[in-house]
């Protein structure tokens, strides 16, 4: 299971307000979401989860948050930068990297990835031509938030609906 953190900020919060907000305003309950994503792995592929491979971007090293999914079981944290503007760096060459040295190594048969970027398009590619079926996660409105070509490349869609974001992330106060 591979996570791109920007892609589930950006787009769930657009869902569940309606517009982009910063992280500050929103409150994302680490709990829930490895539990959805565990279940997902499981109902999607019957296969045990390996684990749960967290990317997101840091301005002067890991949060609080950070740090906490770092010591969870199963949890992988990897950090890119962010930039002054607020842009991540780097963040989707860590994903590709490890999506394709686990497929080429073996490490796994199936992948998760939830994202919405056509930059992992390539890698995705390449670790089906290892052999691993790779299933995108999206965010509904899922066609609004997701590169075409990354969508075509892949083996399968799963949109997570309203109900389920709204399960693990909020707006603050509210």
């Amino acid at each position: 299971m591979f996570v791109d953190a920007g892609y589930l900020f950006a787009s769930g919060s657009k869902l569940v307000a309606g517009g982009k907000l910063p992280r500050s305003q929103l409150h994302l309950d680490h709990e829930r979401v490895l539990a959805l994503l565990a279940s997902l792995v499981s109902e999607l592929t019957a296969l045990p989860l390996l684990r749960i491979y967290w990317y997101d971007g840091a301005s002067v090293g890991p949060n609080a948050a950070h740090v906490a999914l770092a010591y969870r079981p199963q949890v992988k944290l990897r950090l890119g930068l962010v930039n002054p503007e607020g842009g991540q760096q780097g963040v989707d060459q860590l994903l590709a990297h490890d999506l394709v040295e686990l497929a080429q190594n073996r490490g796994m048969a199936e992948a998760l990835v939830l994202t919405g970027d056509d930059d992992l398009r390539i890698a995705v590619e390449t670790a089906q031509s290892f052999g691993v079926r790779v299933q995108l996660l999206g965010i509904a409105p899922a066609r609004e938030n997701q590169a075409a070509a990354l969508v075509q490349a892949s083996d399968g869609v799963r949109e997570l609906s309203e109900p389920e974001v709204r399960g693990f992330l909020s707006q603050r106060g509210s």
